[in-house]
Formats: C-alpha cells, structure tokens, sequence
C-alpha cells in the first residue's frame, strides 16, 4: 500500500511538473509574440510621426502669405490696390 502511494505521489509530481513546463512554454512563446506585435506597432507609430511631420511642414509651405498673394496674382487675376485707394479705419 504504501509503495502505491509513493508511485500515484510520483505520478502527480510528475504531471503537475509536467503541466508547469508546457505552461511556462506558453506564456514564455505569448510573450515573444506579443513583443513583436509592440515592436511593429512601434515601427508604424513612428512612421506615422514623421509623416505628420511633413505634412504640418508641407501646410507651412503652401499657406505662406507670398505664396497665397502670388497665386492671388497669377491664377486669379487680382491686383493689389494703390496706396490712394487703401483706407484703415480704426476702431474708437
């Protein structure tokens, strides 16, 4: 009786070892696949951010006040007052 005790004792050590290894592997292999999603995820956040970056300076570009008067100029055919015509009304 006591020789098959100490076997089922074995027996459940052996499982339960068993069972924490395969664990371990799984949540160790998780791990690594989660990591390598962040690092991806990581990779497109930061091209994200340079492409921001070109666009905020591509809209500095294109709304410079001479770039707008000079398209005022040439594509819509305005001109630019004379000095004589200019009045500045002040507020009282």
């Amino acid at each position: 009786m006591d020789l098959t005790r100490s076997y089922f004792q074995l027996l459940i050590c052996i499982i339960l070892c068993t069972a924490s290894a395969v664990s371990i592997i799984y949540i160790k292999h998780q791990s690594r696949e989660l990591f390598i999603e962040l690092e991806v995820l990581n990779a497109q956040r930061d091209k994200l951010n340079v492409q921001w970056s070109e666009l905020q300076a591509e809209e500095n570009i294109w709304a410079t006040p001479m770039r707008i008067e000079r398209e005022a100029i040439n594509k819509l055919n305005l001109q630019r007052p004379p000095i004589k015509k200019i009045k500045v009304y002040e507020k009282q």
